[in-house]
């Protein structure tokens, strides 16, 4: 990574406050925008965890494949429980607002430890009904404004398969940029940051 992103590690791992967590949470937990509410995944979530993730089609670029199990889909969700109660950050589960408890996707923001550094990874996994909807950028959009708003010292990336076409037009859409290349747990993949501001 950059100097510039080691720098500012450094400052986020010696200047978190407590303090200012539960207002953190509070911006992030649950989120409205034109079209969706994204929320903080919740323990009655596991069946969409499930029915998203063992669709070999959603996830043909993912380094775990699908899921085959509910037990796995229960791990998952504890996972990103686990994220919300410990950091007051996690992934949401995306729901249509004209259709409340319709789940259509998940993905945001979660903590991730990258060659040492902590960062911040964005994510979107959409149902393929909705493929083409605008939903995914309309998801990260939010979560890159929140980002830049409750925590600016700490860098945000994607990192994308490079045969996953429409994840790389979705990054490109909010002016992120690549980076560089990166083998990402023996996969090659692409490092895309936010573009400068």
């Amino acid at each position: 990574m950059s100097r510039g992103i080691t720098v500012t590690m450094r400052m986020w791992r010696g200047g978190a406050s407590r303090g200012t967590l539960p207002a953190m949470r509070e911006a992030f937990e649950r989120v409205t925008t034109e079209r969706l509410l994204l929320r903080a995944v919740s323990r009655s979530d596991v069946n969409a965890v499930f029915t998203l993730h063992s669709d070999p089609e959603t996830n043909r670029f993912s380094l775990t494949g699908a899921m085959t199990s509910m037990d796995e889909a229960r791990h998952r969700t504890a996972l990103w429980m686990e994220d919300w109660a410990q950091r007051d950050l996690g992934y949401w589960v995306a729901e249509r607002r004209e259709a409340p408890g319709d789940v259509v996707g998940f993905g945001g923001l979660r903590y991730k430890v990258l060659e040492g550094l902590l960062v911040l990874n964005l994510a979107y996994r959409f149902s393929p009904r909705t493929w083409g909807s605008g939903f995914a950028t309309e998801m990260a959009r939010a979560a890159l404004d929140l980002a830049r708003r409750h925590l600016p010292e700490v860098p945000v990336i994607a990192i994308i398969h490079p045969d996953n076409v429409a994840s790389l037009r979705v990054a490109e859409r909010l002016g992120m940029r690549l980076e560089r290349h990166v083998d990402y747990e023996g996969t090659p993949n692409r490092l895309y940051v936010p573009g400068e501001r």
